[in-house]
């Protein structure tokens, strides 16, 4: 009897615990990762406490983001790794995120210099707001002539430099990446600054930079950490810096020698990280279009009769202006993100909607870029999908116009004050390849892109594609 007694004991218990399980499981997520209030948009939680939809989000962030608009509409909030996020996908909204008061990006951009450069509360000990400042009017208009100079003159020696008048097979990204990173550091931080070192310290903190940015423990992104600890002791600038690093250094010098280095690598990291694989990109698909290809060469030939672009012709190359901007807009994969800094209602075109103070609101321009209703065809890449003969192409859904169409660099006060440059090094180079080098495309599988950068801009081929290339005699 008392055998009896232990088994049905021992099988209620099973039972119980079997009836639990799920109880405190679903308990635990609602807990953590919260649930949703009255009048706040739809809540997609995930399925695994604090992590949340962080793994599908990080598999396929277009796809993911795609889903939850067709299940929940245009605004929806998600739990992802500990936070937050509501997205704001219909593009008439993007200007009443873009204004709302009680939304900031500085929380965004300090979270960002502490988790992956160790720069922790700066905006205490330096003016950072006087360096951005500083990016602002450097980097665009009669100041960007010499800097965009500076990087045509590097181009212009490593381009034909690269290969000589017989075939060779070679990869792809990897040639871009390798001139791009030698011109625009130097064109920058000036001569003598790049080395094996660097360039192979940079490439393990870019690769990783997605787990620091995310916050993942130091031993599961410890690559990245070792080489941002690297990085930090390199000697930039060098000789001959740009204006623009010359004009920030006093500012940076007033920061203790440890923490100096950490201040230079943003700048480092941002002209690179997302300006190389938007190159490759621009180019690859020029070259997979027969129609592309022949527009542009015929523009050079006519904008530029001698072969070698000058800077004040960049702004001539409309159509190739148009090829880098569509491929800027499949490629895209950034996230424009906002800090909620107190309680309040959005108004967005699909209704009124509750966001909570330390939310985060996100706009996704990649769904505007793939959206049919602004894209004609929107997958399928088309040189000319920019170019207008009477000044900038208006794009509209639903008949009214597109405020931004178009977010690669982002919006508002978040705007990358390099896209100027950064549309000035892709052009210079795609112009000087193109009349340096024959090309000729290996017979590959177009490339998926990267995904494990989603939310961080540009997204880099997941594997390299093979071509030949030859300078031209």
């Amino acid at each position: 009897m008392a055998t009896l007694v232990r088994h049905g004991m021992v099988a209620w218990l099973a039972i119980g615990a079997s009836l639990l399980a799920p109880l405190g499981y679903w308990t635990a997520l609602r807990a953590i990762n919260g649930r949703r209030r009255e009048g706040e948009p739809p809540l997609v939680r995930g399925h695994v406490p604090f992590v949340g939809v962080a793994a599908s989000f990080g598999r396929d962030a277009t796809s993911f983001v795609q889903a939850c608009q067709a299940e929940h509409g245009d605004v929806f909030t998600v739990f992802l790794a500990g936070n937050r996020m509501t997205f704001v996908l219909d593009p008439l909204s993007t200007p009443a995120v873009l204004k709302a008061k009680q939304l900031d990006f500085h929380p965004i951009s300090d979270d960002v210099l502490a988790k992956a450069f160790k720069l922790h509360q700066p905006r205490t000990r330096i003016d950072l707001e006087e360096i951005e400042a500083i990016g602002r009017t450097r980097l665009r208009g009669e100041r960007l002539t010499s800097l965009s100079s500076r990087m045509s003159a590097r181009l212009e020696q490593l381009v034909p430099d690269a290969f000589d008048a017989s075939w060779s097979s070679t990869q792809l990204y990897q040639v871009v990446w390798d001139i791009m990173f030698r011109a625009g550091t130097e064109a920058l931080f000036g001569d003598d600054t790049v080395t094996d070192d660097l360039r192979a310290d940079f490439e393990a903190f870019d690769e990783q930079f997605p787990l620091m940015v995310a916050g993942v423990p130091k031993a599961l992104a410890r690559d990245g950490h070792e080489a941002l600890e690297r990085l930090t002791r390199a000697k930039l600038p060098g000789n001959d810096p740009s204006h623009w690093i010359r004009d920030r250094q006093p500012i940076i010098d007033t920061l203790p020698a440890a923490e100096r280095g950490r201040l230079r690598l943003p700048a480092l990291w941002a002209i690179h990280a997302n300006t190389i694989p938007a190159t490759f990109w621009s180019l690859y698909w020029l070259l997979r279009s027969e129609a592309g290809l022949s527009a542009i060469r015929e523009e050079l030939a006519e904008v530029c009769p001698s072969g070698v672009p000058e800077v004040a012709d960049l702004d001539a190359l409309t159509k190739l202006d148009s090829a880098i901007r569509e491929a800027l807009r499949l490629s895209s994969g950034s996230l424009t993100l906002r800090q909620v800094l107190e309680d309040f209602e959005l108004q967005t075109e699909s209704g009124r909607y509750a966001i909570r103070k330390g939310d985060r609101v996100c706009l996704a321009p990649f769904i505007t870029h793939r959206d049919p209703g602004v894209f004609d065809d929107p997958l399928t890449y088309r040189y000319d999908r920019f170019y207008s003969a009477e000044g900038r192409k208006q794009f509209y859904k639903d008949g009214k116009r597109v405020p931004l169409p178009l977010m690669p660099f982002g919006a508002g006060s978040s705007m990358c004050p390099g896209r100027f440059f950064a549309l000035n090094e892709i052009k210079l180079f795609l112009a000087i390849a193109l009349s340096r080098w024959d090309i000729e495309l290996a017979d590959d599988p177009e490339p998926p892109f990267e995904f494990g950068r989603a939310g961080l801009g540009i997204y880099p081929p997941a594997h390299d594609v093979g071509a030949r290339i030859r300078r031209k005699g």
